[in-house]
């Protein structure tokens, strides 16, 4: 349901707002998507792994994750001039200034989110998404209709967190208590810098080929590119996302029995691949007809990158699970590491890319150094869980041959189509 929601929305916005608008947004969320991964110092992970923590030290914790993100909200908001001359685009400081709140909000939500989360409570935490998603997509709907250009991608998405917030609070209240006795929460600290850098490094590396785009090529390129990256990631990350809701308190659970955990490791990634597979795809073979039917020709400049990154969305979820073995098993301190090692890899990989195809080169490096930066973790991984290549292949082997399939018949039949109308 939320995908519906979320596609219908942002393809009825795209029509009525410019592409220089998806810039500005863009330029915008590269510090405060940074901060948003960072504002809770890693507690949520840390609170939902380890199950033995008191009731007094989660309080703390939590008001510990509320003072860090209040601290990086008002940095945000004085910062905001400093990335909007970066960019050149003063119109950025009032953005980043608006979205700042994000960061707020989120720190918020942690304990109560954790609770759910630990509670396996996916009813609820399923409701509160989909109320989020209706209130950001009904917001940006209403107030692009009524002329408010850029301001609706940014109202959108505070109305959207703030909705989340409240529902959240609702179903488990929550009051944080000052975080005194830190000695006592040594572990649970070091546990989230951990998980503070890994995410900073994660938030850097994922977002360096914005920053490099919206620097060399300016808005208007970085505006078909970002976009031909929310066409492409929308229904994948919808897809890992939901899983991703699920799988931490069930591997949580389950991390001490590693029969149990490779069973679920196997079967979740088979059921991702017969999801993400068939849809990064066909976006991939379409994507000259979505741009064209969906958009118009104003972003014709999206129909390459488009195809690139829908290559790549399928790779991401292919490998998505990985992650979630590592962090649900404790072992922060390498999952740090290897997001550092991405750190170096990917942005080398965008830069190259760019230099030698410009926009489309940039869409087509994810393809080619997102794999090799992820191989380190992918073994570490398989020696953790005693996962045989020949399995994990065996999991991907179904939705891939059946996407070859597909492939087949859609060139077939775009061939005949071309040739009738010549």
């Amino acid at each position: 349901a939320s995908q519906v929601i979320s596609w219908g929305g942002t393809l009825y916005a795209a029509r009525i707002l410019a592409p220089a608008d998806y810039g500005v947004i863009a330029m915008a969320m590269v510090p405060v998507g940074l901060l948003r991964m960072i504002e809770d110092f890693g507690f949520d992970t840390v609170l939902l792994q380890n199950r033995d923590l008191s009731d007094d030290q989660v309080a703390r914790l939590g008001g510990l994750a509320l003072l860090f993100g209040a601290l990086l909200t008002a940095c945000l908001a004085l910062l905001g001039p400093v990335f909007a001359a970066f960019y050149g685009e003063p119109v950025v400081a009032d953005v980043v200034a608006a979205l700042s709140l994000l960061v707020l909000l989120d720190a918020l939500q942690v304990v109560p989110r954790v609770r759910l989360q630990r509670d396996l409570d996916f009813f609820w935490l399923g409701a509160v998404y989909l109320m989020q998603t209706v209130a950001v997509t009904g917001t940006l709907i209403f107030l692009a209709s009524g002329g408010a250009g850029l301001w609706a991608l940014v109202i959108n998405t505070i109305a959207g967190s703030a909705v989340a917030t409240v529902a959240l609070f609702v179903l488990r209240p929550f009051i944080p208590l000052w975080p005194g006795r830190l000695a006592g929460l040594r572990g649970p600290l070091l546990s989230g810098w951990r998980m503070l850098v890994s995410r900073a490094a994660y938030y850097a590396n994922s977002n360096a080929d914005q920053l490099l785009a919206g620097r060399v090529l300016g808005k208007e390129a970085l505006g078909h590119y970002s976009f031909a990256m929310s066409i492409a990631s929308l229904p994948v990350q919808e897809i890992t996302s939901l899983v991703s809701r699920v799988v931490p308190g069930i591997f949580s659970a389950a991390q001490d029995d590693r029969k149990l955990l490779l069973r679920y490791f196997l079967a979740l990634t088979e059921a991702i691949s017969y999801l993400a597979f068939p849809v990064s795809c066909g976006l991939a073979l379409t994507a000259s007809h979505v741009i064209a039917v969906a958009l118009g020709p104003q972003w014709s400049d999206a129909v390459v990158p488009l195809q690139a990154l829908s290559i790549y969305m399928a790779l991401f979820a292919a490998q998505t699970l990985v992650s979630h073995v590592l962090l649900w098993t404790g072992h922060f301190r390498q999952v740090m590491w290897f997001s550092l090692l991405s750190l170096v890899v990917l942005p080398v990989g965008f830069l190259i890319g760019m230099r030698f195809g410009g926009l489309a080169g940039l869409a087509y490096a994810w393809s080619i150094a997102y794999p090799l930066s992820c191989l380190p973790a992918i073994l570490y991984a398989k020696r953790l869980i005693k996962l045989r290549w020949a399995d994990y292949l065996n999991a991907l082997l179904p939705a891939a041959t059946g996407c070859l399939v597909m492939a087949g018949a859609v060139i077939a039949v775009d061939a005949l189509v071309s040739s009738g109308q010549g």
